[in-house]
């Protein structure tokens, strides 16, 4: 799609709050007293870079982290002027910065977005530091193909994550769904996922599942769901893009959806729902047992809502009818404005030297991974599951391992399943119009959980049309 996607949901999406160490940038040119970003001074030339997704007053945490890297950047770069900014990649107020040419230095998007960015030229060519710091070989390769273009990189893969279910301890434990270790039975189909939720339902009155169904968090939950009973969204014909989402697998999926609402009552009473300000309030204080989510987010819901950090598991997604483990692959990625200058490109790469995002595995290259898990340890917040690495080399993972760990806080038989299982199957997102697929989706999800009668065959009849039409038809 937090992260998210948020999906930055933090998305995406404040969901890359933690793990993900979001971080963006902003495009030099109309804050520098010179061209370039280049401030003179005397005896040398500072240059400035703002960098955006800044932790707000109430991530204590995550300020935290911040200042203590601050404090080792100033004192390693002191020529570098470091400006905050707040804001963070949203579909709808980028493209107003972008044309303006008011982009952050280095900002953060989804992989969904990267194509359409780069072929807009509002993302910077970043071979050459690539290559010098070395980021071009330590990367999953299958990453760094979202970021390039004619052998070209235009973005640093930053995170990515596998979608997984998240459970509340405190409610499966009331309902008598603990094996005899204290781990959560797990369901391991959609069918045993909707007859769990449903006995939660009945032995607690809480609501057993959460499903998002607005800010683009619905479709892009909904997507794990229809790929598991074979559905199919997008396929390129003849050089053509065609919206195949009406199919009746598609619809099947969508029946189950419907069901958990109507046939099982599980969801909660509200139909218009997202992530950040429904799921992780209702989860956070046992008023929602399961959810989709990501590893990230336990500790953003630890910050919201106070949260035991024992009071949360994780799992790998369930099986559909298609007997195989299936589950989206997302992630987010740093781009520089397409108005900056060598000197700032470079200096973007020395905040995330100095932010721990670097693929060198000296011990000064993993201080800032070091402080940050220490901070959330320190913070009581969850320290020890991991989601997909983003390095290759097995040197860095292992050292990350240590570090993890050092700080690991919480008992990793919960999560044991969604580290060891959760990549299996993994589908990168849709290539074209993903974001407004999404949307179009969330529409789609709403009408069946407000509607008893509706079909689900006629209601994706008619957003295929329009999707074809508002999008694909459009694509060049």
């Amino acid at each position: 799609m937090k992260k998210g996607h948020t999906k930055n949901l933090t998305a995406t999406l404040a969901l890359t709050l933690l793990f993900s160490a979001g971080l963006a940038g902003c495009g030099g040119g109309s804050n520098e007293k010179n061209a370039g970003g280049k401030t003179e001074t005397a005896g040398n030339q500072q240059v400035t870079i703002k960098v955006s997704n800044w932790p707000k007053p109430n991530e204590e945490a995550k300020i935290a982290q911040y200042e203590q890297v601050m404090a080792k950047m100033k004192a390693n770069y002191p020529e570098i002027i470091v400006a905050k900014d707040e804001w963070g990649y949203d579909v709808s107020s980028f493209l107003p910065k972008a044309a303006s040419g008011q982009l952050p230095t280095v900002y953060e998007t989804f992989f969904t977005e990267t194509s359409k960015i780069i072929k807009a030229n509002y993302a910077a060519d970043i071979t050459d530091t690539m290559k010098k710091y070395g980021y071009d070989k330590a990367i999953n390769p299958d990453l760094l193909k979202m970021v390039t273009k004619d052998d070209k990189y235009y973005g640093i893969p930053k995170d990515g994550y596998v979608i997984g279910m998240l459970y509340n301890m405190n409610l499966f434990k009331e309902a008598g769904l603990l094996d005899d270790k204290g781990i959560p039975k797990f369901p391991k189909t959609y069918e045993e996922l909707a007859e769990t939720a449903q006995i939660i339902k009945q032995k607690t009155g809480k609501a057993g599942m959460f499903l998002p169904t607005k800010s683009g968090q619905g479709g892009w939950m909904f997507m794990n769901i229809a790929w598991a009973y074979g559905a199919e969204f997008e396929k390129q014909v003849d050089g053509k893009w065609q919206a195949v989402f009406n199919s009746p697998e598609a619809a099947a999926a969508l029946q189950y959806v419907k069901d958990l609402k109507w046939k099982y009552d599980v969801l909660p009473d509200n139909n218009l729902v997202d992530v950040t300000n429904d799921m992780f309030r209702l989860f956070g204080t046992d008023q929602v047992a399961m959810s989709f989510g990501t590893n990230d987010w336990s500790p953003v819901i630890q910050q919201q809502t106070k949260m035991s950090k024992d009071n949360v598991a994780m799992s790998a997604l369930p099986v559909g009818p298609i007997g195989k483990p299936v589950t989206l692959l997302g992630g987010g990625l740093y781009m520089f404005s397409p108005n900056v200058t060598p000197e700032q490109i470079d200096a973007g790469f020395k905040w995330l030297k100095t932010y721990g995002f670097t693929p060198e595995s000296s011990e000064e290259a993993l201080t800032g991974w070091d402080i940050e898990k220490k901070t959330l340890s320190d913070q009581g917040l969850i320290v020890g599951p991991y989601g997909l690495r983003i390095w290759t080399d097995e040197k860095r993972i292992g050292e990350e391992q240590k570090i993890l760990d050092k700080y690991n806080n919480v008992n990793l038989d919960l999560f044991r399943d969604y580290m060891d299982n959760g990549s299996k199957g993994m589908r990168a997102e849709e290539p074209v119009n993903a974001q407004e697929l999404y949307q179009k989706l969330d529409i789609v999800l709403q009408t069946v959980l407000t509607d008893k009668n509706a079909d689900p065959q006629q209601i994706l009849d008619r957003a295929a049309e329009e999707f074809q039409r508002d999008y694909l038809d459009k694509v060049k």
